[in-house]
């Protein structure tokens, strides 16, 4: 007899796109709502080695030694996002209030350029001079278009980040409640999740959850402590060269650099070149410096902190990086990434066979 004919695509492939299929509707709605709580999971996680030694060593109830640590967590935690939130919109308003110099410095710095372009058009055939200068006269419409839609959009989000502090006080709540409540019922909650796994899964199971739980730890340590460093250091170095707005630039940077395939040198090298050629050379030297002591120290830490064979290929990085933000915006260019990270992981542990 003759074998049945295979089905033209495999039963796998189909349970996978129902699955994805179900995620891309369900995510959007989902996620919002259960967003505290997976924060809460995480805030639970990396709280467990204080509570556990409260719980061990100072002979305290495991509720009591679980809200301690949420409290003076969180307590820390706001405290630092309220210093930030209040030194940025502080530098926002200030960034608001300078607008009108630096559209005349725009101004000076297009007239510089259009005495430049001038030239450029009396040297050009006959022929071509209408045509070339149309085209630099809509440039410098849609330039000045350009820098005054960005106040008005500046202004715009500080209204809106100003109305939703209350919301933001919500969820911070939310969260800290919902760590502390599945921090002193940690044992009853993994038992819980346990059970609900059928126990011809379960040790697979283990060995994924642990190998995600391995490589999300070390991968956003690693970041985290990369971009931590890469923060202070220009905003040291703004601070050194007299840069308005040192904090909000500096952050702005760190945030870039933080992302894949970016990095410092996407905004300190054409800001040092444009510096250059405005006559600022010791700040376009300032800014060279920075950007070499910067490369020095990520070179140094990096292959410490991440590893040089854990992170994502270039290539797929930028995948990652490109079709998170077509998908869920600025949100998925981290989150996609991170899953790619997560995927890498499991592939290389032999959990999950994607690729040969």
């Amino acid at each position: 007899m003759h074998p049945p004919p295979s089905p033209l695509i495999p039963v796998r492939v189909l349970q996978a796109i129902l699955v994805l299929g179900g995620l891309w509707f369900l995510l959007p709605i989902v996620l919002p709502c259960l967003l505290p709580f997976l924060l809460a999971l995480l805030c639970a996680a990396l709280l467990e080695g204080p509570v556990a030694f409260l719980t061990r060593r100072g002979r305290l109830p495991r509720f009591l030694a679980a809200a301690l640590c949420t409290l003076v967590f969180f307590l820390l935690l706001a405290g630092g996002l309220g210093l930030l939130v209040w030194r940025l919109g502080m530098e926002c308003a200030v960034l608001l209030q300078k607008t009108p110099q630096l559209l005349s410095a725009f101004t000076g710095w297009l007239g510089g350029v259009r005495r430049w372009a001038e030239r450029f058009l009396i040297a050009a055939p006959i022929p071509l001079q209408e045509t070339l200068r149309g085209g630099m006269e809509a440039l410098e419409d849609q330039g000045m278009r350009l820098l005054g839609d960005a106040s008005g959009l500046l202004g715009t989000w500080l209204a809106h980040g100003a109305s939703a502090l209350p919301q933001c006080g919500l969820f911070l709540f939310t969260t800290a409640l919902a760590t502390c409540l599945i921090s002193a019922d940690r044992s009853r909650l993994h038992t819980f999740f346990w059970r609900q796994v059928p126990a011809r899964f379960r040790t697979r199971l283990r060995h994924m959850v642990g190998a995600v739980r391995d490589a999300m730890t070390g991968w956003l340590r690693a970041q985290g402590c990369l971009m931590l460093v890469t923060l202070c250091l220009l905003t040291v170095g703004f601070l050194l060269l007299g840069v308005d707005l040192a904090i909000l630039a500096a952050g702005f940077t760190a945030l870039l650099d933080a992302l894949p395939v970016f990095g410092v040198g996407i905004v300190l090298l054409p800001w040092a070149l444009l510096s250059l050629l405005r006559g600022q050379t010791s700040l376009a030297l300032g800014l060279l410096l920075l950007y070499g002591v910067l490369f020095l120290t990520r070179s140094i830490l990096e292959p410490k902190l991440v590893g040089k064979g854990s992170g994502l290929p270039p290539l797929a990085a930028l995948l990652a990086m490109y079709t998170g933000f077509i998908l869920w915006g600025a949100a998925g260019m981290i989150f996609l990434p991170m899953a790619a990270v997560m995927l890498k992981e499991l592939h290389d542990r032999g959990l999950v066979h994607l690729w040969k």
